[in-house]
């Protein structure tokens, strides 16, 4: 899977999750609902944007703090618009903004905490909830802010009306125009000390929509959620988030979802359960990350379950239908094939012995003359056949049985007159009956 920075902070994007559950579980997953929640479909038709942001950003972070956090909020904004009116250099605007929300909610870094309600109620935050807050005040304020992502790390700049553009790391309280010194001062005016946040050196950093800022609650919250093993909560997080988003990382993102849910259901080998997920969420979304290669394992890995339940001829006719509505490859084919015949043969030789397999096996090598392994399986029939008719002879032919032995040799040499270790066995007939008084 492909990594990204959906979870920030330093939090790699999970692979497969394969954890073990009960039938009603998986049933669960295959019928995992694919389709945005009421909220997102709201928040998508609201007409003001800010109060559309601070309610996807209240949505993501879960619905139970929803009032609280609203209420806790208000003040905050509230002076945010004050500041506005009393500072018209922008800078210094943005500056104290950044103090407000450190001063008011920002307590104490945590790097798995991105949740709203989190930073605002409880003081921890993360690159993400700090940013989305900054946002937040800065809009209010009617400043220009716009949400940076490297590819572990999210933050905020701001666009000045002058064409600067100013960095604003909102995990640390002095981090307004990181490289910038700022004068500590007392209540006369002094100098008293400085704070200095050096410049980082922020690789392939890009700049994302509001939207995008936001939504990173919600995919950062998906990730922790399939970690616990919850991987109906992280699809459903998903869905939401690429709902609002609706750029590549989120649809990346809830493909990758959906490739774990697959994934699961694949290692259980609920076929038929992985192929209706993939088959809804294929008529939802199109074409989505991996999962028509998914699709596709399930397919073969269904068929490969259902010849393995049937006769040869039985599953050499499924398998053909099967080439013919293009679930396997001509390679593919080649190898079922192989597979089928040299399972029968087995089969056939476990109930008859070797000659019928050989005979199985040769008969399929002439069906099938493309396959050259049929033909040394057939050899390989073949040579098993000799030395098992070599070892009857040579049974009887040691405990002096000759007739038995001769008769033997006779069916053996029928069917292959030129094989050397039965020449040799004739001789050896020969030379005792003629010793024999």
């Amino acid at each position: 899977m492909n990594r990204m920075y959906a979870f920030m902070c330093a939090l790699g994007l999970l692979g497969p999750l394969l954890p073990a559950y009960g039938q009603q579980r998986y049933s669960q997953l295959a019928e995992a609902n694919l389709a945005p929640s009421a909220t997102i479909g709201s928040l998508l038709n609201a007409d003001s944007a800010g109060a559309t942001l601070l309610s996807a950003a209240l949505h993501f972070s879960g619905n139970l703090r929803v009032e609280a956090t609203r209420f806790a909020l208000e003040p905050a904004l509230a002076e945010a618009r004050s500041l506005a009116s009393s500072l018209q250099d922008e800078y210094a605007l943005g500056e104290a903004l950044l103090s407000l929300a450190h001063a008011r909610f920002l307590k104490r870094y945590v790097e798995l905490e991105s949740t709203l309600d989190a930073a605002v109620l409880d003081g921890r935050y993360n690159c993400v909830s700090s940013s989305v807050l900054y946002l937040l005040l800065a809009k209010e304020a009617g400043l220009r802010p716009l949400g940076i992502v490297t590819t572990d790390h999210s933050f905020v700049a701001l666009a000045l009306g002058d064409g600067r553009l100013i960095d604003v790391e909102t995990t640390n309280k002095h981090g307004f125009d990181p490289g910038s010194k700022k004068e500590f001062l007392d209540s006369f005016g002094r100098t008293t000390g400085y704070a200095y946040v050096p410049p980082s050196d922020y690789k392939r950093r890009s700049q994302v929509s509001d939207r995008h800022l936001v939504g990173l609650i919600a995919l950062n919250r998906a990730t922790l959620a399939e970690r616990r093993g919850d991987q109906l909560g992280a699809m459903a997080l998903a869905v939401d988030a690429h709902a609002y988003m609706d750029d590549d990382t989120s649809r990346q993102y809830l493909g990758d979802r959906a490739h774990n849910i697959a994934a699961t259901l694949l290692n259980a080998k609920r076929w038929d359960e992985a192929l209706l997920f993939l088959g809804r969420v294929a008529d939802y979304y199109g074409s989505l990350a991996d999962l028509d290669a998914l699709g596709m394992q399930a397919r073969l890995a269904l068929l490969a379950d259902n010849v393995s339940a049937m006769g040869r001829d039985e599953a050499l006719a499924e398998l053909e239908r099967a080439y013919v509505a293009g679930v396997v490859s001509s390679s593919e084919r080649q190898e079922f094939i192989l597979a089928i015949v040299s399972r029968a043969a087995d089969e056939l030789r476990k109930r008859e012995g070797w000659l019928a397999a050989w005979n199985a096996l040769a008969k399929a090598a002439g069906d099938y003359p493309s396959i050259a392994q049929l033909k040394g399986l057939a050899a390989t029939a073949r040579s098993n056949w000799v030395a098992d008719t070599h070892n009857r002879f040579a049974a009887h032919f040691n405990a002096r049985r000759y007739d038995e032995a001769q008769a033997v040799l006779k069916a053996g040499l029928a069917l292959a007159p030129d094989e050397r270790l039965f020449m040799d066995d004739e001789k050896a007939l020969k030379s005792a009956l003629t010793a024999r008084p």
